[in-house]
């Protein structure tokens, strides 16, 4: 028997198990993220019937077909009590109600919601700068995060969203959280800073707890997102801008031990509007958290 002749027919046959396997495994889902969802025609006549309402596409719109799933999530209570746990160490007063208990320090209050979220409330404000508005935004941001990074109040994972600013003078800095690599938008963390001080931080901190594989389908397209978004908000007076469109999960706050957020498409109009259009429905998510009263 020819042994060199077997080895070659060995590793020959070898090779072909290992391509049939891997396409079987992989390419599957290779062919479903990156098969063309949305057509050169589609994407013009979307592009078409935004400028027709008065909208314009700034951003590249993706168009693969994606899929996604539900993600379970409860609050983040390990969190939640590292939090009270720095409060508790400061010699804090707790005061209890229906739905919030306050752990009350010299010059700050943290308060926390049946739901999970943490309010931090700093009396005085701390000030960061004396003139917020002669700073740049990312040597700002960058005090911002120093200080919650030294109060112990940023999450592992948060990652810097945006910058807004009111009329009303407060500067609101946002982050978000990520799980797999997807944005997490339900997870916030938002602080509110006014004439240079740090009033207000508020957590709203969730665990990822299983993504749900079995129930994962098809999305809409980001094109099919935006003539959603364009329904329901009808033509613009004035041009607006869509900065940017992008895959996540959000949900609104709820007051329970877990539940499911769906995947949606945030898009952003014009750096300081966002909306959230369910993936799977096309709906319009709202976004259910609300200020509550303090205890």
């Amino acid at each position: 028997m020819n042994l060199g002749r077997a080895k070659s027919i060995l590793i020959i046959a070898f090779a072909g198990l290992n391509l049939f396997l891997g396409y079987h495994l992989f390419w599957p889902d290779f062919g479903r993220m990156t098969r063309v969802a949305v057509t050169a025609e589609d994407l013009q006549a979307t592009e078409v019937m935004l400028s027709e309402n008065n909208y314009f596409l700034q951003t590249t719109l993706s168009r693969s077909v994606h899929v996604s799933d539900f993600l379970t999530v409860e609050p983040a209570r390990s969190f939640q009590g590292e939090v009270l746990q720095e409060f508790i160490k400061k010699g804090a007063h707790v005061v209890e109600s229906d739905n919030a208990t306050a752990y009350r320090a010299d010059n700050e209050t943290a308060v926390v919601y049946s739901s999970g979220l943490i309010r931090v409330i700093y009396e005085p404000g701390v000030r960061l700068v004396e003139d917020a508005a002669g700073i740049e935004a990312h040597r700002l941001t960058e005090l911002v995060d120093n200080f919650i990074e030294e109060e112990k109040l940023m999450p592992e994972g948060a990652v810097f969203d945006y910058m807004e600013k009111s009329d009303a003078g407060f500067i609101n800095f946002n982050y978000y959280q990520v799980y797999q690599e997807m944005p997490i938008y339900a997870g916030q963390l938002k602080v509110i800073l006014e004439a240079g001080e740090v009033n207000i931080i508020e957590i709203y901190w969730l665990n990822p707890v299983d993504r749900l594989p079995l129930r994962e389908m098809k999305v809409i397209s980001a094109a099919e997102a935006l003539q959603n978004l364009v329904d329901r908000l009808g033509p613009s007076p004035v041009p607006r801008d869509i900065e940017a469109i992008k895959l996540g999960y959000f949900s609104g706050e709820y007051d329970a031990e877990k539940w499911e957020i769906p995947p949606v498409w945030r898009i952003e109009l014009d750096g300081n509007d966002r909306h959230y259009i369910n993936a799977f429905t096309g709906n319009i998510e709202q976004d259910t958290i609300i200020p509550e009263q303090l205890p």
